[in-house]
């Protein structure tokens, strides 16, 4: 009778932990990519896994000012388990991420400060698991950002102090309504707005053929240049402290999110389910979130502080 009690349980648990089957580690890594894992730690690139027990893995690339050896690129196509991959400051070509292209499991992807153009977004557009995508301070315009319409997982979009407008933004979210993109002002921009207006040169009247000027008249000292109004040295002033302001917004806004990609996540349960997010990523998703409304507050006070300008 115990025996037959102690079996029950023993089917019991098997049955549960059945029940309940544990997240997907991700395929078993190749040959190929075990190689390529290799040499790029030859190359001083570390391709980690994102916990113990995945396949999963993310890998930083940091050369500085340093132009990328080519053999970087050419490892980087073969870890077929890359999820996370950030190239941030880079000094690549379009043409390398061509190497990146078949990486179909990479979900976040750091390209900023890169000199990242158009053509190479071309090969980005098929990277349809991409949940994440920082593009800041690259020449992409708005015909890049087109080729973006692609991702249909895409929820996060870096742009500011790049090429694109509110209007290849606005084209952009009517094929991808979910994915927040964020747009700061551009240094021209900037400088647009607080540049004060040029002086227009004084004219002298010009004197009739048949008239002489008077010999005893002195001339005339030009008058001086008119002093700019005080409501727009005020008005300038409260421009300049409220882009301060959201510039160091977004700089913040920006290290959350790099936080937030690092942090791990567990690989879909199922083909077709999109990878669940752990406890950490969470809270940093968190303080990312907890920031936007600040940045809309900022946002709104600089628009005000434009509406000033006379």
């Amino acid at each position: 009778m115990k025996i037959s009690l102690l079996l029950l349980t023993l089917l019991a648990t098997t049955g549960a932990f059945a029940a309940d089957p544990a997240p997907d580690a991700g395929p078993a890594p190749t040959a190929a990519e075990t190689k390529a894992v290799d040499d790029l730690a030859k190359l001083g690139i570390d391709a980690r896994t994102i916990a113990a027990s995945l396949n999963w893995r993310t890998a930083l690339v940091r050369l500085g000012k340093e132009k990328p050896d080519p053999k970087i690129f050419a490892a980087l196509k073969d870890v077929a388990n890359l999820a996370e991959l950030d190239l941030a400051g880079v000094q690549l070509a379009d043409a390398d991420l061509a190497n990146i292209a078949g990486l179909k499991n990479l979900r976040v992807l750091h390209l900023e400060k890169t000199p990242l153009t158009d053509a190479g977004l071309e090969h980005v557009k098929g990277l349809t698991n991409l949940t994440y995508l920082n593009i800041y301070a690259t020449a992409v315009t708005d015909a890049g950002l087109a080729k973006l319409k692609s991702l249909p997982n895409l929820k996060s979009l870096y742009v500011f102090e790049t090429k694109v407008t509110d209007a290849g933004i606005a084209t952009l979210k009517e094929a991808l309504p979910k994915v927040n993109v964020v747009k700061g002002m551009s240094a021209e921009e900037i400088a647009k707005l607080t540049a004060k207006p040029e002086a227009k040169p004084e004219t002298k009247p010009e004197a009739k053929p048949e008239e002489k000027p008077p010999v005893t008249a002195a001339p005339a000292a030009p008058a001086a240049p008119a002093a700019p109004k005080a409501e727009n040295k005020a008005a300038e002033a409260e421009i300049a402290e409220a882009q301060k302001k959201l510039d160091a917004l977004n700089a913040e806004l920006a290290k959350r999110t790099a936080t937030r990609g690092k942090a791990a996540f567990l690989p879909p349960k199922t083909p077709d389910a999109l990878p669940e997010f752990t406890p950490e990523y969470a809270a940093a998703d968190k303080l990312v979130e907890d920031l936007k409304p600040e940045i809309a507050k900022a946002t709104a006070a600089l628009e005000a502080a434009k509406a000033k300008l006379k």
